[in-house]
């Protein structure tokens, strides 16, 4: 049996479940090395804790990043599986929090709003250019009023409160909820996070908002987080957070009238 592991955050853990979804379709037993091993209830694996030795694939994209490869194909080449190896996830749903809040929604567009959070979970301060302008997400919340049902989600310590949104479930769900929640809704509006991943294997669509700062930032790790490295699938758009009205709210178009 082999050991496999990612990153820590539950964006690491979408990737790694992607990889041993293709290993165990080949026939590899796996043990995965994980924080959520909720990730995993649905494939033929052993969860053990997360750990950093003592593992034999390695499914992480960090040492790539100056590598002209997207994200995903890091993790890939890393772990040693086909770059073209599919992005996507098994899933059930575990309960009916997508019907409740399809029933809430009243027929519209249900919008998965991202919560404002430190970027990656850091307490450090490393990587904050990456959480963008949140006026601009004011914005594109303020234009869906009326045309979509808008349910914040995410966990941790919020940073910035938008107003407008129909249903906050920020902080309220468990991992299982929130990927039948991900499961059951149109698309999702964020930023550079566990969103995306998450938008990817579930297929959704995502209007991932980037922060201007961050690709202007001293760090050049930081710098080499770009929609270009980041985004896998062509359901995955991007828009600055400095752009102006007119292309922000085109972006929500696609987004809201193609859900």
């Amino acid at each position: 049996m082999k050991t496999i592991r990612g990153g820590m955050g539950i964006g690491d853990a979408i990737y790694v479940h992607a990889v041993a979804r293709f290993l165990v379709a080949q026939g590899v037993q796996l043990k995965v090395a994980t924080a959520w091993p909720d990730v995993y209830r649905f494939l033929p694996v052993e969860c053990v804790p997360f750990r950093r030795d003592r593992i034999d694939i390695l499914a992480h994209y960090s040492a790539r990043k100056p590598q002209p490869t997207r994200q995903w194909q890091d993790v890939c080449i890393t772990a040693r599986v086909p770059t073209d190896t599919e992005l996507a996830i098994e899933w059930r749903a575990t309960g009916d929090i997508g019907e409740q809040v399809r029933r809430q929604a009243g027929g519209l567009p249900v919008i998965a709003v991202q919560m404002p959070r430190a970027p990656m979970g850091r307490t450090d301060g490393f990587g904050r250019e990456l959480l963008p302008d949140c006026t601009a997400i004011q914005r594109l919340i303020d234009a869906a009023r009326g045309r979509a049902f808008l349910v914040q989600i995410g966990a941790g310590k919020q940073v910035h409160r938008f107003d407008g949104i129909d249903l906050d479930l920020a902080n309220r769900t468990t991992v299982p909820e929130l990927f039948d929640l991900a499961q059951a809704v149109d698309g999702f509006l964020g930023y550079v996070s566990f969103v995306v991943p998450l938008a990817e294997v579930m297929n959704k669509r995502a209007l991932l908002v980037w922060s201007a700062r961050g690709l202007k930032a001293p760090l050049s790790y930081v710098r080499q987080i770009t929609p270009q490295k980041v985004l896998e699938k062509s359901t995955s758009r991007w828009v600055m957070d400095n752009a102006d009205r007119a292309t922000l709210l085109g972006a929500l178009d696609e987004l809201v009238l193609r859900s």
